[in-house]
């Protein structure tokens, strides 16, 4: 391992952020095309919530743990696909609401797992309800998702799932692959 220290710049984070996202393999007849994203921890964080109050409480609790993260807030779920459609689009995670009218968080996210374009972008797809009976609980695995949480009454508690959530993710997004193998 080299120490690079004194050749790279203090800003080097930020210059990584910027400009180096990703490195596309190539297909090949033996190999699937794959992308290495070394900085995708620092992408945005989309938060999928059509109720005001729940969305004042999420934006409340990301700014008491201080990600550096853009926190994108969508009150409909038809604006975050046509958003997260969009080529240049690669979230670090989306959390949903399971219940929300027009297009609803289990649809949304059945969609997302049969467009090409979105699974390879891996995203990690977190459920947030308060919901808790078996129905919702058994609809939400088979739409492999990579978390669930319930809302609750208690502030400290949903700040520390939150918190457990994007700290687990922080440090494995690197190995995660939203493709079934």
């Amino acid at each position: 391992m080299y120490n690079l220290g004194n050749i790279l710049p203090q800003n080097i984070n930020n210059i990584f952020k910027k400009f180096i996202f990703c490195i596309t393999t190539p297909k090949t007849n033996i190999k699937p095309k794959k992308t290495y994203c070394f900085m995708k921890m620092h992408r945005d964080i989309l938060v999928i919530e059509d109720d005001e109050d729940d969305r004042d409480i999420l934006r409340e609790i990301f700014r008491d743990l201080g990600y550096k993260n853009k926190i994108v807030f969508f009150s409909d779920s038809t604006e975050a696909l046509d958003y997260i459609r969009r080529p240049e689009i690669e979230p670090f995670i989306i959390i949903s609401d399971i219940n929300m009218p027009k297009l609803g968080g289990f649809e949304l996210r059945n969609i997302i797992l049969n467009e090409e374009i979105l699974l390879d972008k891996d995203i990690p797809y977190i459920f947030i309800s308060n919901a808790q009976d078996e129905h919702s609980l058994k609809q939400a695995n088979k739409l492999s998702i990579q978390g669930y949480i319930h809302k609750g009454n208690d502030y400290n508690k949903y700040k520390e799932k939150i918190k457990n959530l994007v700290d687990y993710w922080k440090v494995n997004i690197n190995s995660f692959s939203s493709k079934k193998q």
